[in-house]
């Protein structure tokens, strides 16, 4: 419909038509298109565990940018799994081991729900402590269990802002036997 509109046009205004139907095409197309949600920095400690919650929470084919920026490059992730023996095996990952995880599985959904979270800061370290249920979606059953402890460091980022960002996290699913120690889970008047 633009092109015959700008087809019966007078010749100067045929570039300027053409210039705005590319324009709009490229509007509409990207409007269409799943785009790159804006990653959050976390400036404030206590906003960690919603921006991590925003970054690794979705679907397996969901971009791995943010969960990334909120890594150093040099991190470590080490996960503490148990056997049917009870005996743990660590698994030690990069980050892009760790989101590898996630693109390996692209049409499965992770959703997490935060049981509760301690924050302790000393200067430009910070330690975050967070328990949490895993399921496939808000309101399908709970699939598993766990904690996970973060060890953040504060970085300079632009100007004078500052950010936190994740050196090591050390995670292990609850399990039978072993389930989330009661000092990590919310008070039950609390819910």
């Amino acid at each position: 419909m633009l092109t015959a509109i700008a087809g019966s046009a007078q010749p100067g205004r045929k570039v300027l038509l053409l210039g705005w139907a590319f324009v709009l095409s490229a509007c509409f197309t990207s409007a269409q298109t799943p785009t790159e949600k804006s990653c959050r920095t976390v400036r404030d400690i206590r906003e960690f565990v919603q921006v991590w919650n925003d970054a690794v929470i979705g679907p397996g084919s969901r971009s791995h940018v943010c969960t990334l920026q909120l890594l150093t490059p040099d991190a470590r992730i080490t996960g503490v799994v148990l056997d049917k023996d009870g005996r743990s095996t660590r698994i030690v990952e990069t980050p892009q081991e760790f989101v590898s995880w996630y693109e390996k599985r692209p049409n499965e959904t992770f959703w997490e729900r935060t049981l509760h979270s301690s924050v302790e800061v000393c200067d430009n370290v910070a330690r975050v402590t967070r328990t949490y249920e895993v399921r496939s979606s808000p309101t399908s059953p709970v699939t598993s269990t766990g904690i996970e402890d973060f060890e953040l460091i504060r970085e300079r980022s632009t100007g004078d802002h500052s950010e936190w960002r994740v050196f090591a996290m050390l995670w292990q699913d609850a399990s039978p036997g072993h389930p989330i120690p009661r000092r990590y889970l919310p008070n039950p008047k609390h819910p």
